[in-house]
């Protein structure tokens, strides 16, 4: 089944937002702003999840962006808002970015690309072709911020940018919109602390 295209819409421009916006205000007033964010949507996912009215709400008002499985579980922004916090408190302002980008716009271009081209199937309807296209994203991605990064080297983005696609592509039980960004921005803060 493809993906909804306001959802498409939703995952690029809802998770470059802030981001992006790393680039323009101070790390204090980013964590305030992505904090607070970040708490209304717990607490509305555990409205909605302990309330079968508030969920069914939800579910038909926000049907152009949910996935079906999503009704009866954390939904995908929620998890990538705690990564964004998670990613902006512990690791380099660009490593936090790039590896946020890989999520909204790497993941994008997998969905985009498998839905569309993919033939050859690997793990939970991952496919070959969307895996290379959420390498070359990641990796267009990562040498960009290389190249504004003052801490780190397009080697290090060229490393973030595989280990976000294969966490991707993996068959990990938790959410990727949680996992890409941290193992991959770990990675890089790893491979900046030894070098």
């Amino acid at each position: 089944m493809k993906t909804k295209p306001w959802r498409k819409l939703w995952h690029l421009v809802g998770g470059s937002f802030f981001p992006v916006l790393a680039f323009f205000v101070p790390k204090e007033a980013l964590l305030v702003a992505l904090g607070a964010v970040t708490g209304v949507f717990i607490a509305w996912e555990i409205a909605r999840l302990n309330n079968a009215r508030v969920n069914r709400w939800m579910a038909s008002h926000l049907r152009v962006i949910l996935k079906e499985e999503e009704r009866f579980r954390p939904i995908g922004t929620t998890y990538f808002l705690i990564a964004s916090l998670a990613a902006f408190l512990f690791f380099d302002k660009y490593v936090a970015i790039t590896s946020l980008l890989f999520v909204s716009i790497g993941d994008l271009v997998a969905t985009v690309i498998g839905e569309e081209y993919g033939r050859q199937v690997l793990f939970n309807n991952k496919t070959l072709e969307g895996s290379l296209a959420c390498l070359a994203s990641c990796l267009l991605v990562g040498m960009l911020l290389s190249r504004i990064s003052p801490s780190m080297a397009p080697e290090v983005a060229m490393v973030g940018a595989v280990s976000a696609t294969i966490v991707e592509l993996l068959p990990i039980p938790i959410d990727d919109n949680l996992t890409v960004p941290l193992i991959s921005g770990g990675i890089m803060t790893l491979i900046i602390s030894i070098s």
